[in-house]
């Protein structure tokens, strides 16, 4: 298993809508592509120069991601990394004891989540980018 560097940090916020609007006027955050609704949740990629974080507006706790009531700040929901084999990666995490969930798959990448008991109480989201790994 080979790890090829940080993807993504997560974050669940409140109000997503709310936290792209004031990333842009604080911080001069962008959104990165369309914003993406399935399930339980909202996400947002934003761009902080050559940073990306993922805003998560999350409707039901799921995969270590809480729903945040009103007052509460936001947290982090998950490390995204990029691995060159997903396949490889499941299989020596699996030979760790760590527990594997929530394993999806678009046109651009292969990914599964970790279970936060399992990684030292961060869930991982361990994404293989198709075209650029060594696996399929």
């Amino acid at each position: 298993m080979r790890l090829l560097g940080l993807d993504h940090i997560a974050i669940v916020v409140r109000d997503i809508n709310e936290t792209v609007a004031r990333a842009g006027d604080t911080v001069d955050g962008r959104a990165d592509g369309e914003r993406l609704r399935g399930g339980d949740i909202d996400l947002q990629f934003l761009l902080f120069g050559e940073t990306r974080l993922e805003l998560i507006e999350v409707r039901a706790a799921g995969f270590g991601m809480p729903k945040l009531k009103d007052g509460e700040t936001a947290v982090v929901g998950h490390l995204g990394y990029e691995v060159d084999d997903l396949e490889d990666a499941k299989a020596e995490l699996t030979r760790r004891g760590v527990v594997l969930q929530g394993e999806f798959e678009t046109d651009e990448i292969r990914s599964v989540f970790t279970a936060p008991e399992t990684t030292f109480g961060v869930t991982l989201h361990l994404m293989e980018h198709k075209g650029r790994g060594t696996g399929a």
